[in-house]
């Protein structure tokens, strides 16, 4: 089986050296010169079944690489070809087949603008977004790469969080070309992509606004409301903040989160929370009794909305 394999790539070897010297001698000797059986076949091929060549880019990149006669001009042949084929993949909606040519293509001349762009417009077409922010955050990093202003960064990174409002590395973009973050609401649409606990501890830990890390967090915990670690954040933020009230909804929170089980944390937080200041609601919740239906309550008072993984909850635990 083994031998077999072998001799199976040893001929498509053979046929693409065949199918990239008869192209370059047709260019050579456009109407001059005559034309091998090879050469005759050739563009048909090309019209007629671009599948064919999107299986052998990755034989076609070793053929050019290891021709010993005419190797700079046959390489150099192959990348325009390859880029051209690109193109026509894009026209015709062949957008992965266009990504994986491009791809190759940018990852070996990072500072062409024009592949960079036709490889994000391929990767917005098949909304792969991971892709779109991967390939952003590769050109960021490579020195003397991706040489576009400050303009094409913030409208490529607003085009994909358009798309893709809770993508990481785009948040972290955003930032990096001191772009304005959109503060995520605190409630969830059914449209939004959700915000996770490991998405939301990401984002807060790189971005010092305090606003906008009570936002995310309050957006996690409606998706995630039994998270321990983004209450924790939460209560660190607003304590260091002295937000005296938005510590108490997030205790509140807490409180509803943990129950009767979480004594030593409630207290921990409680305690806390006093240094900040008299309210007459330390000793409410420091003479809590453990039913829910008390917070809940409390929670209605202060316009306090509670998760429905908290609120739906009909027994203690």
């Amino acid at each position: 089986m083994l031998l077999l394999e072998i001799v199976v790539v040893m001929l498509l070897l053979a046929e693409v050296f065949i199918r990239l010297r008869a192209r370059r001698r047709r260019l050579q000797n456009k109407s001059s010169a005559p034309v091998s059986s090879a050469a005759c076949l050739a563009p048909d091929a090309d019209a007629d079944a671009p599948q064919i060549r999107s299986e052998l880019f990755s034989v076609e990149i070793v053929a050019s690489s290891v021709t010993t006669t005419g190797g700079a001009e046959q390489q150099a042949l192959s990348i325009d070809d390859l880029l051209n084929e690109a193109v026509i993949y894009m026209e015709y909606g062949h957008y992965a087949q266009a990504a994986t040519v491009l791809r190759w293509y940018v990852d070996l001349n990072p500072h062409e603008t024009k592949a960079i762009n036709r490889l994000l417009d391929a990767y917005l077409a098949m909304a792969d977004i991971d892709s779109y922010a991967e390939l952003l955050e590769a050109l960021g990093e490579k020195p003397g790469a991706a040489p576009m202003n400050e303009a094409w960064w913030k409208e490529r990174v607003d085009t994909g969080l358009a798309q893709d409002p809770g993508n990481l590395e785009l948040l972290v973009l955003a930032e990096k070309v001191g772009m304005a973050v959109p503060v995520p609401q605190a409630q969830v649409q059914a449209s939004e992509t959700a915000m996770t606990a490991e998405m939301a501890l990401a984002l807060v830990s790189r971005n010092a606004d305090p606003a906008y890390g009570m936002a995310v967090l309050q957006r996690a915990i409606a998706h995630e409301p039994q998270r321990l670690p983004l209450y924790a954040e939460l209560l660190r933020i607003t304590h260091q903040q002295r937000r005296i009230e938005d510590y108490l909804n997030a205790l509140i929170l807490l409180f509803l989160a943990v129950r009767v089980g979480g004594k030593t944390l409630r207290e921990r937080m409680l305690r806390a929370g006093v240094d900040l200041g008299p309210h007459p609601l330390w000793s409410v919740l420091a003479q809590w009794n453990g039913d829910p239906e008390v917070l809940r309550r409390l929670a209605q008072s202060r316009h306090l909305e509670i998760p429905a993984g908290l609120s739906g909850a009909a027994t203690d635990r």
